[in-house]
């Protein structure tokens, strides 16, 4: 950890350990006290069961105490990973090559996109009234026949996703492709660029085949079915993944600290399902918005302008989970009981896993510091190195002034 930092993450999250100990107990103790005192009013003498008035709710008073308490928990904890955050150099190298990489697989599904079409295995009719007809090659629609015709179909179906043995049977195999190579069928990117076409032409009031609002809104939603199940299960392996690593890592940090293991468990599996809503949603309705866009350029824009959209949706969808990520983490405390018992099956596992991504983040901890020191003593040479320019300059002056003046 850096010298640099006016304040010691490791004496927040030392401070949120204490907290979460103080608010177990006082969660215990109010319930206890609600407890007794209920008994303590039923056996009293009827005559006597007044002078209890004043005494006060203990379940509720109790309650408010330990949900401020576990707010400012949150609250600490949160201000410790933003200072190691700001201090960890590796850590953002490896965010900023996340979001390259992100924009990495965006172009190459757009040249994906690009080279199918560009090969001429699907192309898109315009018809006399200005909207377009999806139309496969001889070469796909010959291939697609023999397939589906042979005992090796259901090989080749497999090989386009697993779930075509259960799921959209009545597909030729041709529009399976279009669906491997472009991410949608044909038909729903025909369908939702027409209908978009259409809409705006009767809006602007141009002759031709008019559209409603509500014909947008279904062809739409059908073109954005498999941009939404695609973008869920991605995102949700992600998170998925990513909330594996961190309930592994709260293991190798806080076995000893039971309470605390449950409540930065039921946190990270909150914030993975939150996550997963939000950058899914974002993604599915960026897909819709830059479909539309997409299709005065044809059924072809509608393609390109989906897959862009979906990269702009999921980003966007990423920065309003973190606004809404709090209200997750408080929502999955309170499921922590269940939460644990089930992460806890795998309780071994996460141990093991635990001390490797302890051994991971030592490392990254050690190169952290080596990085500090470096940057520490670059910045005293450059200060040295100044202070001799300085003085050179200074004693140059004074020479040129003095021995050497023209004046």
């Amino acid at each position: 950890m850096s010298g640099n930092i006016a304040v010691d993450p490791d004496k927040l999250e030392q401070l949120a350990n204490d907290v979460v100990t103080e608010l177990t107990d006082m969660e215990s103790k109010y319930k206890d006290l609600h407890l007794e005192l209920g008994q303590m009013i039923l056996q009293c003498d009827p005559r006597y069961s007044s002078c209890f008035s004043g005494v006060g709710d203990a379940w509720s008073s109790g309650k408010a105490l330990v949900t401020k308490l576990s707010d400012n928990e949150i609250f600490i904890r949160k201000t410790g990973d933003k200072f190691v955050e700001q201090d960890d150099i590796l850590r953002k190298l490896y965010h900023a090559y996340d979001k390259y990489g992100t924009m990495t697989s965006l172009t190459a599904l757009m040249l994906t996109q690009g080279k199918y079409y560009g090969l001429g295995l699907t192309k898109f009719v315009k018809q006399p009234s200005g909207l377009h007809t999806a139309r496969h090659s001889k070469l796909l629609l010959d291939i697609s026949r023999a397939v589906d015709s042979s005992r090796y179909q259901k090989a080749a179906r497999v090989l386009m996703n697993p779930k075509y043995l259960f799921k959209k049977t009545n597909r030729p195999f041709s529009d399976l492709v279009h669906k491997k190579f472009t991410k949608y069928f044909p038909q729903d990117t025909v369908d939702f660029s027409n209908s978009v076409r259409s809409y705006t032409r009767g809006f602007l009031n141009e002759a031709g085949v008019r559209s409603t609002l509500k014909d947008v809104g279904k062809t739409g939603l059908k073109f954005a079915k498999g941009n939404a199940i695609t973008a869920t299960l991605i995102t949700g392996a992600t998170e998925t993944f990513g909330a594996g690593l961190k309930i592994a890592e709260n293991y190798a940090k806080y076995q000893d600290k039971p309470e605390v293991l449950k409540r930065e468990n039921a946190k990270a599996v909150g914030n993975a399902v939150n996550n997963t809503i939000f950058i899914a949603g974002g993604a599915t309705a960026g897909a819709v918005v830059g479909g539309a866009l997409g299709s005065v350029l044809g059924p072809v824009g509608t393609v390109v302008g989906g897959t862009i959209g979906s990269a702009v949706g999921g980003f966007v969808g990423e920065k309003i989970a973190k606004f809404t990520s709090g209200f997750a983490e408080k929502a999955a405390i309170k499921l922590k009981e269940p939460i644990h018992a089930v992460v806890d099956t795998a309780k071994k596992g996460l141990e093991s896993a635990g001390k490797v991504v302890k051994s991971v983040n030592d490392g990254i901890d050690a190169a952290n510091k080596t990085i500090h020191k470096g940057i520490d003593s670059a910045k005293k040479g450059m200060e040295k190195a100044k202070k001799t320019a300085d003085s050179l300059i200074h004693g140059a002056t004074h020479f040129l002034k003095g021995k050497l003046s023209f004046g």
